[in-house]
This record gives structure tokens, sequence and C-alpha cells, in this order.
């Protein structure tokens, strides 16, 4: 979180949010575009646990954040008892910028809706995905793309899972490619016994014509 800054040169520049504007708020975060949010304390202490700062007095203070008014939006609803934002139209971009707020600022209930949607671009977006999954210990969304990348190459994703998921990926991604060689292998194996008897019916019917051609002849 970044700090609290109450005299910022940007303030006369800020617009405030519709959604979060109450009068008897006690905290105002502002977006890095600018946009300010009124809220209130007790909400974000029982329900996330990366608000409010320790650092943050009894005064009003706007505590300016790094995060778009867009994905703000979008996380103070969690915090409030009401029904949660629809995010059925959400581009992977903005889904994955409230994924990440949501962990670094522990809004509990967001993270748990993003991690259900980010498994619907587990296809399209699979190495971002699994690059979030590792970082926060989304162990079921690794498992969802083992299968995707399995046929990568290890200097694919060394660099994004710790140690302990990378033992695990390598020994899948081993058995994986093994599965595939075998179904390989069967499938030429098939393939070649296709041509073998293809050929033993082609030399059949050759050996039937010559000897019906002799018969003719003889």
């Amino acid at each position: 979180m970044s700090e609290s800054n109450p005299d910022s040169d940007n303030t006369s520049d800020s617009r405030t949010s519709k959604l979060f504007s109450s009068a008897d708020a006690d905290i105002i975060f502002q977006s890095s575009d600018n946009v300010q949010f009124h809220l209130h304390k007790i909400n974000l202490q029982y329900t996330t646990g990366g608000f409010p700062p320790a650092d943050i007095s009894n005064k009003k203070e706007i505590v300016k954040l790094t995060e778009q008014s867009e994905t703000l939006e979008l996380l103070f609803q969690f915090v409030y008892p009401r029904q949660f934002p629809s995010m059925r139209n959400l581009d992977f971009h903005s889904l994955i910028s409230l994924a990440e707020a949501a962990e670094k600022y522990e809004v509990f209930a967001a993270s748990t809706a993003c991690f259900y949607l980010l498994r619907d671009f587990v296809h399209t977006q699979p190495k971002r995905v699994l690059q979030f999954a590792a970082m926060h210990g989304y162990h079921e969304l690794v498992v969802d793309i083992q299968p995707i990348l399995a046929g990568s190459p290890l200097s694919d994703v060394v660099d994004i899972l710790p140690l302990q998921m990378l033992k695990s990926w390598s020994l899948y991604r081993e058995q994986h490619l093994l599965t595939n060689i075998q179904k390989h292998l069967e499938t030429i194996h098939a393939l070649n016994r296709e041509n073998c008897n293809l050929r033993s019916q082609k030399a059949a019917t050759v050996y039937e014509d010559d000897t019906t051609r002799r018969k003719l002849f003889k």
C-alpha cells in the first residue's frame, strides 16, 4: 500500500467514485488515475486482511494506491454487505488486475470470485494464469493448466513455478510424454498392420486374377 498524503498535488485534480462517496466515510483511497473512494474502516477491518494500514490515523486521510479506478471500483464492492458485482463479461486484463489487487490487499471474497473466473482463461492465457496461481499458491489452478502446457519445454515454466510445484509438474510432464509416445507407437503399429493386410489382400487378388487367366487360356 502506498503512503497516505492529504496534501498531494493530484488531489485537486481528482474526482469521486459514484459508488463510494459516503459523507460519513472515515478513509479515502485514491487510484492511480485520480479517482477517490470514500470508505469505512470498519468494513475493511472485518472483510479484508490488508486494510486499513496500521499507520492510518483517525483523521480522514487520502491514501494513494497504485491500482486503476476500474480495478478498485470492483474490488471495494466486495467489502460491503451487498450483492457482489457481475464479472461475467470481464476481459482477462481486467480480471487479472482485480485478482492481483485482491491478493495484495487480502480481499478474500474477491480472491475467491477471481479464482473461479480465471479457470475460464486457462486455455487462452495458460502461462499468465499459471504465473498467478504459482505466485499465490492456487494449486488447483496449476493442476488445471498441467494438461495444457505439459507438452511445452520445462524452460517455459522453470522461472514461474516454485521448486515443489516444479517437481510435481516435471513428474506429470514425464508421464504425459510417455503416454503420448505410447499412443503414437500404437498408431504406427495399427497403420503397419493395416498396410500389411492391404498388401496381403492385393497379393491374393493378383493371384486369383492370374489363376483365372491361366484357366481361360489352358
